[in-house]
């Protein structure tokens, strides 16, 4: 009795089903092997194949969101930075010479103009940075600020404020060009199409003397015994042979 090798297709990432989709594709193209030798395993074959780029799209819009995340650590990034030029203005509150006094209160009132910066938008708030760090380094403040020894923090926030320009920017652009997909509703309908060709298969392997059902069920079973591997490495158990 020929059975399908025993595969938990739930315990995969989405990404990972996505190569064991293509993967039975991949070897069952190298095992040359001819579809058309069975016209329903055709149609299907033919229908889950189909589905293979919208699902790669919807991965895709996985690591859009995976990029959102990034995004939001490298705001908390020049955040960081932001107040650290803030605090580091403090300790001259109270400045003995009167070039530190003149300094602290120029930079002083500088800033106080992008009170709460920090709460705007994203693309506010990267606009408003950018402004801030380019006056603090201009001739009509760098005086002020070197007199402080401020200058490294201002440049500190100037390579956040761009490496999360870099990273929002990348972002935005991937989102205006994909769809929205919803990778749970396609995986449901892949694993069920799949599911349904390979049981067409293993029933008709057992009941056909044709060597065609037993050859595309060895290819299945090669698939599913590699990821089934995969599952079970992951979870440090060794499969028992």
């Amino acid at each position: 009795m020929k059975k399908l090798t025993s595969v938990d297709l739930s315990r995969l990432h989405h990404a990972e089903f996505g190569q064991f989709i293509v993967r039975l594709f991949e070897d069952f193209s190298n095992s040359g092997l001819n579809a058309n030798t069975d016209e329903d395993f055709k149609r299907m074959f033919t229908n889950i194949q189909a589905q293979i780029p919208v699902y790669t799209a919807a991965l895709d819009q996985i690591k859009a969101n995976d990029e959102s995340a990034r995004m939001a650590d490298a705001d908390k990034i020049r955040d960081a930075d932001l107040r650290a030029l803030r605090d580091a203005l403090k300790p001259y509150r109270n400045a003995k010479t009167q070039t530190e006094k003149d300094a602290y209160n120029t930079v002083k009132l500088l800033l106080n103009e992008y009170k709460n910066v920090q709460h705007a938008s994203y693309e506010e708030e990267t606009s408003k940075l950018n402004i801030l760090v380019e006056k603090l380094l201009s001739s009509e403040y760098s005086f002020h600020v070197s007199a402080l020894g401020i200058v490294k923090f201002a440049n500190h926030l100037s390579d956040s404020n761009a490496a999360f320009n870099t990273i929002f920017a990348r972002r935005t652009y991937q989102t205006s060009q994909q769809p929205t997909f919803d990778v749970k509703a396609l995986r449901k309908i892949l694993t069920h199409d799949y599911k349904q060709m390979t049981n067409y298969i293993v029933t008709l392997a057992n009941v056909k003397d044709q060597v065609f059902y037993k050859d595309v069920l060895t290819v299945i079973n090669n698939v599913r015994n590699y990821f089934s591997n995969i599952i079970l490495s992951r979870n440090g158990i060794k499969k028992k042979v």
